[in-house]
């Protein structure tokens, strides 16, 4: 039950400090707002985290896999007489670059994050051409949510 309300709590936090940068309002009321912003458009949003999150999943497999691939040729060419076996370093590898590349991946869904915000925040306060949104994407959002219904 804890592990369920801290990270409703981080949730919660992360999406406050992004209407806190948006709009400059006060902690209490940009976790108010988020909150309000993320209920009115719960599909939107659930679909968009969780179509990110497999695809940063992914990337950071994918990033450690590549990694470790580079790491293993290296140390068997270079230091494969040496070691008993490459399978412990390599493991190392795969873990120390899957932390990193973890971080890294950290900072794109924060990304995502932020721009869904920004784009549902562009859209409830403004209506049609008054929309900061780029046509194209504007054009994605409604074909896709078309398509949806």
């Amino acid at each position: 039950i804890f592990w369920c309300f801290e990270n409703c709590i981080q949730f919660i936090n992360k999406n406050a400090y992004i209407q806190t940068a948006i709009f400059g309002t006060s902690f209490c009321k940009s976790a108010r707002e988020a909150f309000t912003l993320i209920l009115r458009n719960a599909f939107r949003v659930g679909t968009i985290s969780y179509v990110s999150g497999a695809i940063l999943l992914v990337g950071k497999f994918f990033i450690s896999s590549i990694v470790t691939a580079i790491g293993y040729i290296a140390m068997s060419e270079t230091i494969a007489d040496e070691l008993y076996n490459l399978a412990g370093p390599t493991v190392i590898i795969f873990l120390i670059s899957y932390f990193v590349s973890d971080m890294f991946m950290d900072v794109f869904d924060m990304a995502i994050t932020t721009i869904l915000q920004c784009f549902v925040a562009d859209e409830e306060m403004f209506q049609g051409d008054q929309c900061y949104a780029e046509g194209a994407l504007q054009q994605w959002i409604d074909k896709n949510q078309e398509s949806k219904r």
